[in-house]
């Protein structure tokens, strides 16, 4: 019941359910950029606005680390990629987190396949906004519950 009235009230904050994801080249690292709302990253997680961060994590950063890992991955090449977080920031009403691909150098891109699932199982209209600027390729991408993933081709 708790789980609806959460729901309802951050359809009220915002009717617009949507995450962003810059991909982007900086040197010969590829980068990773994630906006999301706030209010809908601690429903996802099941944190109501000021409770205490569970136990099982040492804080803030660590439950949103997980939280990408779980609903966000990446192979490249055809391999799976790992996603190395570098910090998050609270700008109102989102989230931004930055990461970047371990051991992964935009030169030796032929191929990058993205499943975002962020939000998709909380918000049926959830979409999520993949932008890609790597090599000479620059591209948007707009995901949903019905297509959750692209594959893209340098």
């Amino acid at each position: 019941m708790f789980q609806a009235f959460i729901l309802f009230f951050s359809m009220l904050v915002h009717p617009l359910h949507v995450s962003v994801c810059d991909v982007v080249q900086k040197n010969d690292e590829v980068k990773l950029t994630f906006k999301i709302f706030y209010d809908d990253l601690q429903t996802a997680m099941g944190l109501v606005p000021g409770e205490e961060i569970p136990a099982k994590y040492s804080g803030a950063d660590a439950l949103i680390k997980d939280f990408i890992s779980k609903n966000f991955k990446i192979k490249v090449n055809g391999k799976p990629a790992e996603l190395k977080y570098k910090e998050s920031y609270k700008a109102m009403p989102a989230i931004w987190t930055e990461m970047t691909l371990s051991n992964i150098k935009v030169s030796e891109l032929k191929t990058l396949e993205i499943e975002n699932d962020i939000m998709i199982g909380l918000f049926n209209d959830q979409t999520n906004i993949i932008n890609v600027a790597l090599k000479n390729h620059k591209k948007n991408y707009a995901l949903n519950k019905k297509e959750t993933s692209v594959k893209i081709n340098f």
